[in-house]
């Protein structure tokens, strides 16, 4: 199967659903805020899992690993 960029988005999106989907039941449950910069880090983790059970090339596990942390990274926080 050929590593289109739709698919691409589509292991980052089914690693965001199943991090938050998991961590924002609890963090509620608990009243803490959520820690965004630890979150970006696991949804990268879960990304190169999911690159790596796709059998994705090592450059694009590579990418999936660092693209939600370095979003979080790169975002403006006010301050």
């Amino acid at each position: 199967m050929p590593d289109t960029p739709l698919r691409q988005l589509a292991l980052q999106g089914a690693a965001v659903i199943c991090v938050l989907s998991l961590a924002w039941p609890y963090f509620g449950w608990t009243a803490q805020a959520m820690p965004w910069r630890e979150t970006s880090f696991v949804i990268g983790a879960v990304a190169f899992a999911f690159a790596t059970l796709a059998r994705q090339p090592w450059p694009w596990r590579i990418v999936h690993a660092v693209c939600m942390p370095l979003a979080w990274f790169l975002y403006p926080f006010p301050g």
